[in-house]
């Protein structure tokens, strides 16, 4: 009878107090150190698995502590730019504050609001925002350029509808900081906002 590897899984698997009734085998037993390839037991080989799940277990909590702080950071922004639209929603100065606002909260080079009708007709048929390099097709062709201040020095770019007002154009030198692949749900809550302080 010829015995396979998965025939002694299966009885190990199956037979748990095999290594009580042969407890000297857990000494005897040696394995290859996956990094130094020296030889270890078996128990040692089980401590370093430990070892390595709490360091996986220790880096996801950091990870989790790390996005929680942020989140907290940028509730707190949120915050700070909403109470600065409720006092200068409706009133001639709402669209200043609110760009200048944007800027220095959250640290966005240039921000715009293109209120033309070119804008307007954009904006109606966008249904989310859109990010990307200031280079990309849909950027000229909507030439979102033209309602910032310093076009040249706009690499990256971030247009966010706003129906009946036109468009939020957010810019940065740095062409990583508004990327295709970014999530837009932040930037749309931001649009919403904006457009309520707009039209108050």
């Amino acid at each position: 009878m010829n015995i396979n590897e998965d025939d002694i899984s299966d009885y190990l698997l199956n037979t748990p107090d095999f290594f009580v009734r042969h407890a000297e085998l857990l000494a005897s037993i040696q394995l290859t150190h996956p990094h130094s390839g020296r030889a270890i037991s078996l128990a040692d080989r089980q401590m370093e698995l430990h070892r390595e799940k709490f360091k996986a277990l220790e880096l996801k909590h950091g990870n989790l502590l790390r996005v929680g702080k942020d989140n907290v950071a940028l509730a707190g922004k949120l915050h700070q730019w909403m109470l600065g639209l409720f006092i200068y929603a409706g009133t001639d100065a709402a669209k200043d504050q609110l760009t200048s606002s944007l800027q220095s909260i959250f640290d966005v080079p240039q921000a715009a609001v293109d209120s033309s009708e070119a804008a307007r007709d954009v904006a109606s048929q966008m249904t989310a925002p859109t990010c990307g390099l200031a280079a990309e097709a849909f950027f000229q062709k909507a030439n979102v350029l033209q309602a910032l201040p310093d076009a040249a020095a706009a690499h990256s770019l971030a247009v966010i509808p706003m129906p009946s007002v036109g468009l939020l154009v957010l810019a940065s030198s740095d062409p990583n900081r508004f990327t295709a692949a970014m999530g837009t749900e932040f930037l749309t809550r931001l649009g919403e906002l904006a457009h309520a302080a707009l039209v108050a």
